[in-house]
């Protein structure tokens, strides 16, 4: 039996009001993505990606049209049942990090799972793992300061996975990173995500980093204007310039 998608869009709008002018921000946006699958969310600036990933992840609420993830209705959702669907089936990386200053790499990590009630004892070991996970067992005492950009973002994976969301959502998480390292942190965060059998949806303007992904969505003007894999995108290199 075929599985169902874990995230559907059906024609979704997003109409933001600036004074007396409308800016369609998406323009009957469909987009199809599988439980498991790694997909890049890419296009100039002002295409409407990054709104596409906030209305994915329940940030801001469509003008018109459907959004479907795990088989509920996001856009019908309250505001406080989006923060309850959140906590349970969602991650998030972010490009600048978001760490707390002045807690350790295990703090940080440790503390979304403070909002299930969860006790301390489990918290932290939970959170070791995830570091582990992610080559920084050695980092747990450290604060952000203590750690370099590569360092830090991990973290920042880490605590994104250690509620053991169905959805993991990353704004550019490799913008702040050298080339390098950038490498490094997608091949890390890529090979996790599959042994999981976990869904990424990413937003970059980098064509190394899609490069990673199953699936390329690219955005032009508020639409979807092509989805298929990076060598079906990349052989019609015009249209991401």
């Amino acid at each position: 039996m075929e599985q169902a998608p874990l995230i559907e869009v059906r024609n979704v709008t997003k109409v933001y009001r600036v004074g007396s002018v409308d800016i369609h921000a998406l323009r009957g946006v469909d987009l199809i993505i599988n439980r498991g699958e790694i997909c890049c969310i890419i296009g100039r600036s002002g295409s409407g990606k990054s709104t596409l990933l906030n209305v994915l992840a329940g940030l801001e609420h469509v003008t018109s049209g459907e959004i479907v993830i795990a088989g509920k209705r996001l856009d019908k959702m309250t505001q406080s049942e989006l923060i309850v669907f959140r906590q349970k089936h969602v991650g998030f990386i972010f490009q600048a990090f978001n760490l707390m200053p002045y807690y350790t790499a295990l703090e940080n990590v440790a503390f979304p799972l403070s909002f299930r009630g969860m006790p301390a004892r489990k918290r932290n070991a939970l959170a070791r793992e995830a570091l582990k996970t992610m080559g920084l067992e050695t980092h747990l005492k450290h604060k952000p300061s203590q750690m370099s950009g590569g360092q830090q973002q991990r973290v920042g994976i880490a605590r994104a996975l250690v509620t053991n969301p169905d959805i993991v959502f990353a704004d550019e998480p490799t913008g702040n990173l050298d080339s390098n390292t950038s490498d490094d942190v997608m091949r890390t965060i890529c090979e996790v995500m599959r042994s999981r059998n976990k869904t990424l949806v990413m937003v970059t303007h980098d064509p190394n980093m899609a490069m990673y992904a199953d699936k390329l969505a690219v955005m032009h003007q508020g639409k979807l204007v092509r989805f298929g894999t990076p060598e079906e995108i990349f052989s019609h290199e015009e249209e991401l310039r």
